[in-house]
């Protein structure tokens, strides 16, 4: 028997099939899809392939076929059909097939020359062997020196028994820093007593289907049509914050179910909390796996063996579980469907929504994406008949949707505030607070202050890594840079001018706290952001204490704008949205209405009726107007048209090319000569513009230049832009490398 093999290699030249003879000893045990280790080239180091295709020989082969060494799975995850799927994304995306079978493997799934693999840490959990008080003392005296270890420490400070795993990727901390850490005494590691279980630990009471609203129950019966029909459709549920989207999606499910068929509901991995699995779980018991990041390997590998062994008929999970191994699928559910979580910025770099598109066409399945605030694309696309559109106007319940006000910081400012915080929302906070209400305050930015600069010379300090300024964090007293996680320690003199006059700019969800709590010295306030939810269940702690210990204010960044339901939240305050609307990207108002509109919605969900403030200097700005008028349609008709004038998608799509190197030159003459190779015999099919250079051009010590093509894509202009691919491989410098983003959310 000889198996045809695809090796798992991001050369692009070796991406084709290989034959192998398979020894008597594995004739039982291969399979398409299963992973195997073989001798490739002349290399001495066993490779890792695939298995993608079986054939007894017809004929004696022309030179001597190597053998496969051995089998690495017990099971098959990858289908002939999602090997299908994975050749579309290859070709759709301008990856390595490899690339794209790799998204359906199970979740830390490594091969046999890898470096240490996930699971060697994934029970073990991280604490403080020595006082807070010691160790500030070794931080004070120089005996820690090492910026990456004092963020550990002080991180440990405040969370107690972290998974090891969780610190590694949630703080971008190696494991070598954690063993020099447990080394010298500071920390010590202990093996895991119980991992979180969403369907074990919650006890739910079992709930049943809600009598619906007309306008739920005209969605309800419209898509049940084409699901009893076994239709291919795609739908767009566009419903207000509140107006009971959820309770669709149960009862859809449940005629799925019905069926004989299967269901994967998506949502941002930032949505996946107990409250969501929740409301699941509750009117389906058991019946459903959870796939989420905050899970371990070897939970996550457990949920893939139930699902693909056909226990269960439902899938939830964020962005990578639209690759689970479910068959007969009836339906998918993409909840808040404008999440930019759902596009990859890794290679493959895929949007959720076309792949869901894709399965659901090859099963005569329905796809259903939701959201109070879709897509431009999208949206465009179902007034222009192409994905069916319902509507839901009203909130269930008879909840009222909010009043909102813009709140004029110019204003404030003539009166003489100079804090964060406006007269207004602090009187509209005390009142709450007497009211026994509580407060959401909306911020996107975590940190203390986004950078420091010295007064006297003008020096920004910035990351050494990338063009980017590091951001100061009070609680560890470290500077800190979001990209790539660089840590030092905070700046006391310039190293330029040797001044000590360094001031701070820009407010972070850590001074905003400090700031609420120093206008009201006894309210309770927690915060909700990317540093205090790098433990694994932290985030759901938060919200549970907020909601049941009735805490006052709940600071956030747009962690807290996605789906929760706070039934005591009645005011919601939305500061620093001049930042927001001040981004350049091409698709920022559209991340800038969302978010203010999402986190308004947070408001008055149950009886008692919210308020929205929200702070600006630019108060007439088209965003806050749609916001203030709960618009949407407001907010699109303004956006398309700017999209159309400007040419930006929906109207056409862009293949956006991105040089990078260590070498600045030699990145700037190889986008150059990229920029060359597609202009040269164009025909005017599509439009290529020069190079330039991103907002931030270094990232990670490389750095990046853009070049970037306007065209509605076909297969023909794919083919061109292959073969001058091809060419400019043949032709770049050896230490640049070229990624490529079809329609990226980001330029």
């Amino acid at each position: 028997m000889i198996a045809k093999i695809l090796i798992n290699t991001s050369v692009k030249s070796l991406n084709k099939v290989y034959d192998y003879l398979v020894p008597e000893h594995l004739i039982n045990d291969v399979e398409i899809g299963k992973r195997v280790q073989v001798s490739f080239g002349r290399g001495k180091n066993l490779e890792e392939g695939i298995i993608v295709k079986l054939e007894e020989p017809t004929e004696t082969p022309k030179y001597k076929l190597k053998e496969i060494e051995s089998i690495l799975d017990d099971v098959s995850y990858v289908s002939p059909e999602r090997l299908k799927l994975a050749k579309y994304i290859a070709y759709v995306y301008f990856c390595n097939v490899y690339d794209a079978l790799k998204l359906m493997l199970p979740p830390g799934t490594k091969s046999k020359n890898s470096s240490k693999s996930l699971e060697t840490r994934k029970d073990s959990v991280i604490s403080l062997a020595k006082s807070s008080e010691e160790i500030m003392q070794d931080i004070e005296a120089n005996v820690i020196k090492s910026p990456k270890q004092i963020q550990l420490l002080s991180f440990l400070m405040y969370n107690e028994y972290v998974l090891v795993n969780d610190i590694i990727e949630g703080l971008s901390i190696s494991r070598s820093v954690i063993n020099t850490a447990e080394k010298n005494g500071y920390v010590k590691i202990d093996k895991v007593e119980k991992e979180v279980d969403f369907l074990k630990d919650l006890e739910v009471e079992r709930t049943y289907p809600l009598t619906p609203t007309d306008e739920q129950k005209h969605v309800i019966d419209s898509i049940t049509g084409y699901i009893y029909d076994e239709e291919y459709k795609q739908c767009l549920i566009h419903g207000v914050t509140g107006s009971g989207k959820t309770e669709v999606y149960l009862q859809l499910i449940d005629r799925v179910l019905s069926q004989g068929r299967k269901a994967i509901v998506l949502v941002p991995e930032i949505s996946l909390t107990y409250q969501t699995v929740e409301r699941f779980v509750s009117r389906f018991g058991n019946d459903i796996a959870i796939l989420h990041s905050k899970m371990t390997i070897a939970k996550r590998k457990e949920e893939y063996k139930r699902i693909k062994t056909g226990k269960v008929n439902i899938v939830i999970g964020a962005r990578s579980a639209i690759f689970a191994p479910l068959d007969d699928i009836g339906l998918i559910i993409i909840d808040e469907e404008h999440d930019t979580s759902y596009y990859s910025q890794t290679k493959p770099k895929y949007s959720t929504k076309d792949i869901a598109a894709y399965i659901c066409k090859e099963s005569n399945a329905v796809l259903v994406l939701g959201s109070a605030t879709p897509e431009i694309s999208t949206y465009n696309k179902a007034l222009n008949g192409q994905i069916e559109l319902f509507e839901m106007k009203n909130r269930a319940a008879s909840a009222k949707l909010p009043d909102i006000e813009i709140i004029d910081l110019k204003d404030d400012r003539a009166m003489g505030n100079s804090s964060n915080i406006s007269i207004a929302l602090k009187e509209a906070i005390k009142q709450n607070i007497e009211n026994n209400e509580q407060t959401m305050l909306f911020l996107n930015k975590r940190g203390y202050n986004s950078y420091l600069t010295c007064k006297t010379c003008g020096q920004v300090f910035n990351c050494p890594n990338c063009d980017v300024a590091m951001t100061y964090h009070k609680s560890s007293n470290l500077l800190l840079c979001h990209y790539c996680s660089h840590v030092e320690k905070n700046v006391l003199i310039c190293p330029k001018c040797g001044s000590e006059d360094i001031s701070s700019y820009q407010l972070g969800t850590e001074k905003l706290e400090e700031e609420l709590q120093e206008a009201f010295p006894n309210i309770s306030v927690l915060r909700m952001d990317a540093d205090t939810t790098v433990a694994r269940d932290s985030q759901q702690k938060i919200l549970d204490d907020f909601k049941h210990n009735n805490v006052n204010v709940l600071i956030g960044t747009q962690m807290i704008s996605k789906g929760h339901d706070m039934p005591n939240v009645t005011l919601v305050g939305i500061i620093g949205t001049d930042a927001l609307l001040a981004m350049n990207d091409f698709s920022s108002s559209e991340r800038a209405f969302a978010n203010i509109y999402q986190v308004s919605g947070r408001a008055g969900r149950s009886k008692k009726e919210g308020r929205v403030l929200i702070q600006a200097s630019d108060t007439e700005n088209y965003i806050l107007e749609a916001v203030k008028h709960n618009s949407y349609q407001e907010f699109f008709e303004k956006e398309i048209e700017y999209r159309k004038t400007f040419g930006y998608p929906p109207f056409i799509d862009i293949l956006l090319f991105e040089v990078s190197g260590a070498n600045l030159q030699d990145v700037k003459l190889d986008a150059e000569k990229l920029y060359n190779i597609l202009n040269y015999d164009n025909q005017n099919e599509y439009r290529v513009f020069s190079p330039k250079s991103p907002y931030i051009q270094k990232l990670n010590n490389r750095f990046r230049v853009n070049v970037m093509i306007k065209a509605r894509l076909n297969t023909k202009i794919y083919s061109e832009v292959y073969n001058k691919i091809k060419i400019f491989n043949q032709k770049k410098k050896n230490g640049t490398s070229l990624s490529i983003t079809k329609n990226p959310i980001f330029i």
